[in-house]
C-alpha cells in the first residue's frame, strides 16, 4: 500500500490482530512505545496504541509520506498480524499531539469507555466510532498525567 505524493498532515487509523500470544502483553507495549518514540519523533508522527482482547487499534497522525512508512513498518511487524486499514486521509490539525506514541492497554477497569460499543471487535466499528474510542483512552491518559 503506497500514499506516495500526499503532503500536509495525515491521519490513518487501522486495526490489527495482537501476535503476542504468550509474552508479556505490557512488557512488549511498552517496547513498542519505546521504539514508537524514538522512529515517530523523527518522522513528525503523533499516534495513540490502545490493545484490548487480542486487538491492536491504532491511530498515526503526520506527513503523508511518513505516516505511509510508519504503517508499512507495522505491516511487517511480528507483533501484528492481518493490518487492516480503516480510514486514510488528509487532516486540518492533530488529535493526538500530546505524545509521539502513547500505549495503553484496556481491562475490567474500562467498562464504561466500551459501553457505547458493546463486545469490542473493531472489524465491526466505524471510523469514527474507532476514533472516539481512541479520543476517550487519550482523554483519561491526559487526565492521569495531568493529575
Amino acid at each position: 500500500m503506497v500514499f506516495a505524493g500526499m503532503p500536509g498532515l495525515h491521519r490513518l487509523l487501522y486495526f490489527s490482530r495482537t501476535a503476542l500470544s504468550g509474552l508479556d502483553l505490557d512488557l512488549e507495549l511498552g517496547r513498542i512505545v519505546r521504539d514508537s518514540i524514538h522512529n515517530n519523533r523523527q518522522a513528525a508522527v503523533t499516534g495513540m496504541l490502545l490493545s484490548h482482547d487480542g486487538w491492536f487499534v491504532q491511530v498515526l497522525e503526520g506527513p503523508g509520506e511518513a505516516v505511509s512508512s510508519t504503517f508499512r513498518r507495522i505491516q511487517t511487524d511480528r507483533r501484528h498480524s492481518d493490518a487492516t486499514r480503516v480510514s486514510w486521509g488528509p487532516v486540518p490539525s492533530r488529535l493526538f499531539a500530546d505524545w509521539d506514541m502513547c500505549a495503553r492497554s484496556l481491562n475490567d477497569g474500562d467498562d464504561d469507555i466500551l459501553t457505547d460499543i458493546g463486545r469490542f471487535d473493531p472489524r465491526g466499528l466505524a471510523a469514527d466510532q474507532l476514533l472516539r474510542l481512541l479520543s476517550s483512552v487519550a482523554d483519561q491518559q491526559r487526565a492521569v498525567l495531568a493529575a
